[in-house]
């Protein structure tokens, strides 16, 4: 038996049985639990230039895959490719951003309030 002649840092063209590709991300809208038992959040992929963490404005630099979670910026290696198979539209990613955002700032101890802790089902209220 000999080896391939292929180096290994070559990559190659696996795909999985499922159709993902996890080295390649997929612009669009997702939805996501940061945590087990979290609650749900809008994810944002594309693929475009950087913006200015403070003016969200387009930086002159080099395009890169970004990603957002509730409108704010994330690492894309924390949701990709976990959030493949949960794609959205854009209208209901904007509904659980504007949910999680009001949550934060009107009932801070809503589950919503924090997507990164679990919901505690003895604590937890029927609603807002």
């Amino acid at each position: 038996m000999t080896r391939s002649d292929i180096p290994y840092a070559a990559g190659s063209d696996f795909k999985p049985a499922s159709g993902i590709r996890v080295d390649l991300p997929v612009a669009g809208y997702y939805r996501h639990r940061m945590v087990k038992g979290g609650h749900p959040v809008g994810v944002r992929i594309w693929h475009g230039p950087p913006l200015d963490p403070i003016t969200r404005e387009e930086l002159d630099r080099g395009w890169r895959w970004q990603a957002t979670v509730n409108n704010k910026d994330i690492d894309i290696d924390r949701v990709w490719p976990r959030v493949a198979g949960s794609p959205i539209d854009q209208a209901e990613h904007d509904h659980l951003a504007a949910m999680n955002s009001w949550a934060a700032e009107h009932a801070p101890e809503h589950s919503a309030a924090d997507p990164m802790k679990p919901v505690d089902l003895l604590k937890a209220s029927i609603g807002f």
